[in-house]
């Protein structure tokens, strides 16, 4: 892969990231709205119990390749 493909894989990369911090904050954003810091806290804990759940995944799939 070449300088230029590298940095427009970067480039995009970064806007996905981007684009994924925005759907979090307008989530939590609603959810202060409907249910105030108590709702913020329940997504947060949602969202984090699914990243768990995705690296327990990913690790266990180490595990296997060992």
């Amino acid at each position: 892969m070449g300088y230029k493909e590298r940095v427009l894989e970067r480039i995009n990369d970064m806007e996905q990231r981007a684009d994924e911090r925005r759907a979090l904050w307008q989530t939590i954003s609603d959810s202060f709205e409907k249910e105030g810091a108590d709702g913020v806290a329940e997504e947060l804990a949602r969202q984090m119990a699914v990243i768990h759940e995705k690296s327990n995944a990913m690790l266990a799939k180490l595990e296997e390749m060992l």
